[in-house]
């Protein structure tokens, strides 16, 4: 069987982890081509093993049947790359490792990155283009709305929803029932005990707010 052509948008750390552990990911109808990125200095070199190829532009009226991967972590910029690639005969596979545990009644989006030693609990959502990093803890009918990211040790407890585009920094926290904002960002370490709103950034424990974006 031929197997689809997958290309890994950005060359940074998340792209570098897909195409080192490609194998760890139960995708062997997949082959990787190279990277797309736009800086233009790394056009032409190897990352990873795999050549850059060329900008993100060559996927935006693409007429072939191919897989994508988005090897981005921040949230901003995954849903930017995201909305500039509108063929529809690209295909976003899901990558979840095979040493994640995942319960039984899970759903996880297209385009979404699980890496290994994470546990999800059952009744959980997870969005289109969400990555959790490895060894977080998603506990029972949490929400991760599309691009967010959480940072490796990441523990949200049961009932916690993120809204679109939320950065949850290494090692944080929330209780029960927590909700956040879209856009919002928190620190790495927080203990997230309270509602959080839009495009803020909150620290500490218990976390508080900092800053206010502009939207």
């Amino acid at each position: 069987m031929n197997k689809l052509k997958l290309f890994i948008v950005g060359c940074g750390n998340v792209g570098g982890f897909v195409a080192y552990n490609f194998d760890n990911f139960n995708k062997e109808n997949f082959e990787i081509q190279g990277f797309l990125d736009d800086d233009s200095q790394k056009h032409g070199k190897f990352f990873f093993g795999y050549p850059v190829l060329g900008d993100i532009g060559l996927l935006e009226n693409e007429n072939q049947k191919i897989a994508v991967v988005i090897g981005i972590a921040d949230p901003v910029m995954k849903k930017n790359v995201k909305e500039r690639i509108k063929s529809p005969n690209i295909t976003f596979p899901a990558l979840v490792s095979k040493d994640a545990w995942i319960s039984n009644e899970v759903t996880i989006g297209d385009g979404a990155v699980i890496y290994p030693g994470v546990t999800i609990d059952y009744h959980v959502r997870i969005g289109d283009f969400v990555l959790v990093n490895k060894n977080c803890s998603l506990g029972h009918d949490s929400q991760l709305s599309r691009f967010s990211t959480l940072a490796p040790g990441v523990c949200l407890a049961g009932f916690t929803h993120l809204e679109e585009c939320v950065n949850i920094g290494i090692n944080a926290a929330t209780k029960q029932n927590v909700h956040i904002g879209k856009g919002s960002i928190i620190g790495g370490m927080s203990m997230v005990i309270k509602d959080m709103p839009e495009n803020i950034t909150a620290v500490g424990v218990p976390a508080r707010i900092i800053k206010q974006k502009k939207e």
